[in-house]
């Protein structure tokens, strides 16, 4: 599977947004500023995926989600509290890690 940077479409059926039809998983990490997200495709895909698709490779979706996270700062519940407490850039890259190894392994 290939990480993808991708945009919802528009619902032919109606109102409201849908998931491309060539995401396999997706939904993950979302830049509130330009309304992408991330998601995986087949490697190699035996269906269409449009010339102008961004892959990543974990490196630059780490990089991209740090970049997100300066100014929109992830959180995680604090153990021992409960209290929600803002994640650390080795957080954010360890929990990518983690996303990444469990959708691919």
């Amino acid at each position: 599977m290939k990480i993808a940077e991708y945009k919802l479409h528009g619902n032919p059926l109606g109102k409201g947004m849908t998931t491309p039809g060539f995401i396999q998983n997706g939904g993950y990490y979302c830049n509130p500023d330009d309304h992408t997200m991330l998601g995986f495709v087949d490697d190699p895909a035996e269906y269409y995926l449009p010339d102008t698709l961004v892959y990543l490779t974990l490196a630059e979706a780490k990089a991209r989600q740090l970049a997100i996270h300066a100014n929109y700062p992830m959180q995680q519940m604090e153990e021992g509290t409960g209290a929600m407490v803002d994640m650390t850039n080795e957080d954010v890259e360890a929990a990518m890690d983690a996303w990444h190894t469990y959708h691919n392994g």
